[in-house]
């Protein structure tokens, strides 16, 4: 199941390559000359001394990268739901559904990861100092925690709306308050006590936020990764639940 998805996956990557392309450049770009050309009217540093272009580098690609998961899982969870019935045609084959689940997920990781490299390598030229290699690497392996979140939780909204436009409506309103309720683009010292303690105690946060103190510090907890991981493995158990309760099976 997992090898014949994303086989799959990396067949429609190919034959959509020429459209898909200019996007994976272009919105990266777009993305950094806003949010530098506004921030940069703030704070020309981070509050902990970092050059803000670089500081917000991890925080562009992984908004990229939600951006890129959304769709992507939209169009298999949601789209063939109406076109094709993607899911009852996975869901007659004998794996289980904790199977189905991450077999999706694991497909949609590996194509979301292609872009966010293409990403960061458009990206790597706006920095003013590059990154070491092995900070890129570290890069990479904590977007893959953090897509292994956001991508379960863009399945369950999935599976537990059914209307389109409801569906797209919720996910953009989620994916919003990520991006301005967490530190993915602006630090939690930049808000008041009082928003820092609502927006910032929260899983995906604190990922972001260990990250930086590892490239940028040289400090690393694992706590937060464990954490991850532990409701990574438990929201694929709930979205196999939620699955089969769907499909009625």
């Amino acid at each position: 199941m997992i090898k014949a998805l994303i086989l799959r996956r990396l067949w429609l990557l190919r034959h959509r390559l020429a459209i898909t392309a200019p996007f994976v450049v272009i919105i990266p770009i777009c993305l950094h000359l806003f949010l530098s050309a506004v921030i940069e009217q703030i704070y020309t540093y981070s509050p902990n001394g970092i050059p803000m272009e670089s500081w917000l580098f991890p925080g562009i690609v992984f908004s990229f990268a939600s951006l890129s998961m959304l769709t992507i899982i939209y169009g298999d969870l949601f789209s063939h739901q109406i076109n094709s019935q993607f899911l009852k045609l996975l869901a007659i084959s004998p794996n289980s559904k904790f199977m189905i689940i991450l077999s999706i997920l694991l497909s949609s990781l590996i194509e979301c990861l292609i872009y966010s490299i293409a990403a960061m390598i458009v990206l790597i030229f706006f920095l003013p100092e590059p990154l070491s290699l092995g900070n890129y690497f570290i890069i990479l392996s904590y977007l893959i925690l953090y897509l292994s979140l956001i991508g379960s939780m863009i399945i369950s909204l999935s599976l537990i709306i059914q209307r389109v436009s409801i569906f797209l409506f919720s996910s953009i309103i989620v994916l919003q308050l990520l991006f301005v309720g967490s530190n993915l683009l602006f630090e939690n010292q930049i808000y008041s006590e009082i928003l820092n303690m609502i927006f910032f105690n929260n899983l995906f946060s604190m990922l972001l936020s260990d990250l930086r103190s590892l490239i940028f510090f040289d400090e690393f907890n694992y706590i937060w990764i464990a954490i991850s991981l532990v409701v990574a493995i438990c929201w694929l158990s709930f979205n196999a639940f939620l699955l089969k309760r769907k499909l009625k099976q």
